[in-house]
């Protein structure tokens, strides 16, 4: 019987612990990159890194408890090689309340199909969204093939918050 009682404690407790994820997700308009900085690769034809900040407008708000987005400053680092491109971010995105969220992403680009594509975290966040966890995908497509170019993505994932402290 004791053990039996102990099993069911333990089964208890885990399923107590597990949070639910709030499904979310938006679409961002990104302005071209500026500033800009794109130092070439020596010798290496289409080889080089780049460093911007596109200022974006979430035209369908990710809204997070109750929150709708509002604007959202990309700041990414490229390595481009020929036509593809990997990407490093941080982004910022504000909220109607004055709430802000930071996020994390990686991913690549094929500058021939105009395209790009990867995953995102969040990092933290103030006010209601502090202590945010989650992440998600998005894709994206460029504007133009013009370096530093802005675009257009769709975002989706999945986020929690702790629990209230009482």
């Amino acid at each position: 019987m004791t053990r039996y009682l102990l099993l069911f404690s333990c089964a208890l407790a885990i399923a107590s612990s597990v949070v639910a994820q709030t499904k979310i997700s938006g679409s961002i308009d990104c302005d071209k990159a500026d500033p800009m900085h794109v130092i070439p690769i020596p010798d290496r034809e289409g080889f080089s890194y780049l460093i911007g900040q596109n200022k974006c407008t979430w035209t369908k708000p990710m809204t997070l408890e109750g929150l709708e987005s509002k604007d959202f400053v990309n700041t990414v680092f490229h390595e481009i090689m020929g036509a593809s491109i990997c990407t490093t971010a941080i982004g910022a995105t504000h909220y109607s309340n004055g709430d802000k969220m930071y996020s994390r992403s990686t991913g690549t680009s094929d500058l021939k199909a105009m395209t790009a594509s990867g995953k995102w975290t969040f990092i933290n966040g103030n006010g209601k969204l502090r202590g945010i966890k989650g992440g998600g995908t998005w894709t994206c497509k460029m504007k133009s093939a013009e370096t530093g170019a802005g675009y257009t993505c769709e975002v989706e994932g999945e986020y929690t918050l702790p629990a209230a402290k009482k």
